[in-house]
């Protein structure tokens, strides 16, 4: 059984783990792109994720964290947030809240085995945050190449066939403007 303990610890200082993590993630050089998220954006998003810690640990839904996390890629890859930034911010976080439940440990020998299980059932959330965050990116990426971009739609399309280089109809001779000069293409000169 995972120490409800440790976990009430994660959830009671829910608030200075997300202050920190949001300064981390603003300073990381593998970060720089979430320099420009709101750091009440970032706070609520952390937030959320210590606050549900505990009850994701206790239930094992997947399909929670693969419904938030799905969402979240797909954010990232829209607010133009690389993909490899995201997943260092995901280690981070990871990072973080097992190197704080490491201090929160008071070392007993019988709390070991819960540590232990503890920090085996956060790496496997993470696994699927990153998983999943991945997933959402992916998609959010290729809905993106499915539609036509924006110069595209904007470029004015031809209005007659083309004829291969070099070769002269009436119908082109006609309507290329001709310089004082006899250069054809040049409207003045």
């Amino acid at each position: 059984m995972i120490s409800q303990k440790l976990i009430n610890q994660v959830q009671s200082c829910a608030d200075k783990l997300t202050n920190d993590l949001v300064h981390a993630l603003q300073n990381s050089p593998r970060c720089p792109t979430y320099r420009s998220i709101p750091p009440d954006r970032l706070i609520e998003l952390k937030d959320d994720l210590y606050k549900n810690l505990g009850r994701w640990l206790g239930s094992r839904s997947k399909s929670a964290v693969e419904t938030r996390y799905l969402k979240l890629g797909r954010e990232r890859h829209l607010e133009g947030i690389p993909l490899c930034e995201v997943i260092a911010a995901q280690s981070i976080t990871k990072a973080m809240l097992l190197n704080f439940i490491r201090r929160c440990m008071p070392g007993a020998s019988e709390e070991l085995n819960l540590e232990y299980e503890l920090v085996c059932s956060i790496s496997e959330f993470f696994d699927e945050v990153i998983y999943w965050v991945s997933v959402g990116y992916q998609d959010a990426q290729h809905a993106r190449l499915m539609s036509p971009p924006e110069i595209e739609r904007r470029a004015p399309k031809p209005s007659r066939k083309l004829e291969p280089v070099g070769v002269a109809t009436e119908e082109t001779r006609e309507e290329l403007p001709v310089s004082r000069g006899g250069d054809i293409g040049e409207a003045s000169g």
